[in-house]
């Protein structure tokens, strides 16, 4: 049996797309950069393709024949990207057992500097309480897996650290419909109340802002998909994941990345302001409980 080919990390993939844009832009070919580069069209390919590993200097010369000079930043985070091992994290005790899926978005949410998400009808995973998770990952929706759940549900916390990063925390901005903040959980009755006061913790904290889309809104606010926008520090471009459970699917393309950060600027419009939204999140923490 043909074995399937496992893609190479997401970071060196993102390498590659980033480099393959700079020669794009500087108009030349592959063979003509690979000829000018000392190497074969070949390596040229496989690098921009994400298979290979590239050094700084080799980086380096790449910039500068793109036309890029003296940006040593960017020269030092594609080379740490190029290199470092899909395992170096707390997800690595994961790397096979979840989807590549997975696994990919944890690691771009990892390097983010800013994440916006967009859920038309639950919390947020970053904001999601422990029995919120455990309910959510034991429901009939999916597989009837303890083991799976479990692993789902530690992994979904562990994602949280980077709310909590010492010295650079992700500055996190959920837009969440109120009709998140009315659900019940018939076994589990104080699971909404942990949930709420946890929203209403996160809503305190300097780098989140929570903003709650009124049952008042425009039906059209709760039509889009749940969607999480990442931002990253010099030199990465925007990404944006059609979220589900299992990874989503990742958005590259500029043009789709502004379209639905526009699509999030205008739900974030119909949304309460954030003192609003703590108020709201209060009301309905001291009506129901």
């Amino acid at each position: 049996m043909t074995q399937k080919k496992v893609p190479p990390p997401v970071m060196r993939r993102r390498v590659g797309s980033l480099l393959r844009e700079y020669r794009e832009r500087a108009d030349l070919q592959p063979g003509v950069a690979a000829k000018r580069l000392g190497w074969h069209s070949t390596r040229q390919g496989r690098i921009e393709r994400g298979i290979y590993r590239v050094s700084e200097d080799d980086i380096r010369n790449m910039l500068e024949l793109y036309g890029i000079h003296g940006d040593e930043d960017a020269v030092r985070e594609l080379a740490t990207a190029s290199n470092e091992s899909e395992k170096a994290g707390w997800w690595g005790a994961y790397v096979g057992q979840i989807s590549k899926a997975l696994l990919d978005f944890i690691i771009l949410e990892s390097k983010s500097k800013k994440i916006r998400v967009q859920h038309p009808a639950i919390i947020p995973g970053l904001l999601q309480a422990p029995g919120y998770i455990r309910e959510i990952f034991n429901s009939p929706l999916h597989p009837n897996n303890r083991d799976l759940s479990d692993m789902l549900s530690a992994i979904r916390m562990a994602r949280q650290e980077v709310l909590h990063r010492p010295g650079n925390p992700v500055h996190l901005h959920a837009l969440i419909s109120e009709s998140a903040l009315l659900h019940r959980f018939p076994t589990s009755p104080g699971v909404m109340k942990e949930q709420l006061r946890k929203l209403a913790d996160d809503a305190e904290r300097p780098n989140i802002t929570i903003q709650i889309v009124p049952v008042e809104a425009p039906a059209y606010a709760a039509a889009n998909q749940a969607m999480t926008i990442l931002d990253f520090r010099h030199p990465w471009p925007a990404v944006v994941s059609i979220d589900s459970s299992l990874g989503g699917n990742v958005l590259e393309h500029p043009a789709e990345v502004d379209d639905l950060g526009v699509v999030f600027d205008q739900i974030a419009n119909l949304a309460l302001p954030a003192d609003q939204s703590r108020e709201r999140i209060n009301s309905h923490l001291e009506e129901k409980f």
